[in-house]
């Protein structure tokens, strides 16, 4: 394993952040928050420096690397960039607290969306540069998923497949690039075109932008308290929930559309596999929704179950969704979107294989004699390529369970616990108070152990937890 482009590679992504920072600090100057726009074009000054000393040490290194320095590389990069990225947070927040504002970065980066601020105590550029943060964060997650996991899974299902992936060994990093930004110009391009018609629509115009950046993330943070219906109408929340669900889809088929532009390809929105499987589970969390809370609601239900099932969270009107059980929630929750999107969870490509792997198990318990394919996407799978989906669905079940226990250690209730695990775990953060905790747990209560549970789970979430097991392999390490 060489550490050396390892090095390198980090000292790339600090540059990226630096152009975070950078962008942020045009934005205070404009909002004519001096003071803010300072302490943004310092750290960013600070973390270029940083950056820029990194690769100039790291020399030396082969130009093909392997599967392991790009897991380890991953998972760096996971743990780094939040770190990096809470400065703001500590500079320009109401606390200074380290781990409180590392928790907060964690947070916003893997656009969990669980916050311990109020964000109409915040200033204005701190409010963008949350929701900067969560687009940028979706652009990872996608690039990883697209580029990285699509590499390391090559013998299994084919999860992460998809038209986008090309490349030979050895290419890896090199094409996080030109993936990263092919990614970043369509979730930019879908967030100024949301943007323009909440603006249009009677959003107030920052809170539009914000809005923006956040839904096509799905992270669930938002520039005011309180519902959506308060400071925002019906069409911009309307065009808000298309976005949430533009961000669950399949970013392969997004962008085949985009570059198509036809009827044909525009029907693949609907018709893809995923897509059906998202758009059933919208159906019926709104069928459910209306059984709970009376079809008076049925109106807010469609906009909150779009922001929902996507893994965005927003709420647009306070009594809706928190009818339904916890447990259908939940359940929803940790199921996730698509595989190549920025929302979170198990994902539904892998509960779509599983059910139809246990379809034919049992089929053949009836049938010992016959020999009987598994088919998906008029493919046959061989049994062996599920063993990777099992493993990961043991992983995730493991370190759901993992994390209900940690919970309990650091003081909560068992119904706490297993919200706030599946919160944290699939990145789902406002699930915990659409639950409605009888004990009235928020994330302000959080105490450091908590907060410690809480970020680990959210990386675990966005490393897709067998990631994160290998750097226990001694193996990981010999190679």
């Amino acid at each position: 394993m060489d550490f050396n482009r390892i090095l390198f590679w980090l000292g790339r992504t600090f540059f990226i952040c630096t152009g975070l920072f950078s962008v942020t600090a045009i934005v205070g100057v404009l909002d004519q928050d001096f003071s803010g726009a300072i302490v943004m074009a310092t750290s960013g000054v600070t973390v270029g420096v940083f950056g820029w000393l990194l690769v100039m040490l790291s020399t030396g290194f082969d130009a093909k690397e392997s599967k392991s320095e790009a897991i380890l590389f991953l998972v760096l990069f996971w743990g780094m960039v939040p770190a990096i990225l809470s400065l703001p947070f500590l500079f320009l927040g109401p606390s200074t607290s380290l781990l409180s504002a590392y928790f907060e970065s964690v947070s916003a980066f893997t656009t969990t969306g669980a916050t311990r601020l109020i964000p109409d105590e915040l200033p204005a550029i701190l409010l963008f540069w949350r929701a900067l943060m969560q687009w940028a964060g979706g652009v990872s997650v996608a690039t990883f998923a697209i580029v990285i996991f699509a590499a390391v899974n090559q013998t299994g299902t084919g999860v992460h497949k998809s038209m986008l992936y090309s490349l030979r060994n050895g290419e890896l990093f090199s094409r996080l690039i030109g993936i990263g930004r092919l990614v970043a110009g369509v979730y930019l391009f879908l967030a100024l075109l949301g943007f323009i018609l909440m603006a249009f629509g009677g959003a107030p115009v920052f809170d539009a932008l914000c809005l923006a950046l956040s839904g096509i993330s799905t992270g669930g943070l938002t520039p005011r308290a309180g519902p959506l219906q308060i400071y925002i109408p019906p069409f911009a929340a309307t065009v808000l929930g298309i976005l949430c669900v533009l961000g669950a889809m399949n970013l392969a088929v997004i962008w085949d559309y985009i570059r198509a532009r036809s009827v044909r390809h525009s029907l693949r929105l609907f018709f893809n596999v995923e897509h059906r499987a998202l758009l059933v589970i919208f159906a019926g969390l709104i069928l459910i929704g209306v059984w709970f809370a009376g079809f008076a609601s049925f109106g807010d239900l469609i906009l909150d179950s779009a922001f929902f099932v996507s893994s965005a969270g927003f709420q647009y009107q306070v009594i809706s969704l928190d009818l339904i059980p916890p447990v259908i929630l939940i359940t929803l929750a940790l199921t996730g979107g698509s595989a190549l999107s920025t929302a979170g969870g198990v994902k539904l490509i892998r509960i779509l294989l599983l059910f139809r792997h246990l379809k034919v198990e049992l089929s053949r318990l009836s049938h010992p004699s016959r020999v009987i394919p598994v088919k998906f996407r008029n493919q046959i799978i061989p049994d062996s390529a599920f063993l990777s989906i099992w493993m990961y669905f043991f992983a995730y079940t493991l370190a759901f369970g993992v994390g209900i226990a940690a919970f309990g250690v650091v003081g909560f209730s068992l119904d706490d616990a297993i919200t706030t695990s599946a919160a944290m775990l699939s990145n789902v953060g406002p699930l915990l108070s659409l639950t409605l905790p009888e004990s009235g747990l928020t994330y302000l209560q959080f105490t450091n152990g908590q907060m410690c549970v809480g970020i680990v789970l959210m990386l675990l979430g966005r490393l897709e937890v067998l990631a994160a097991l290998a750097l226990v392999l001694p193996n990981f390490w010999k190679q």
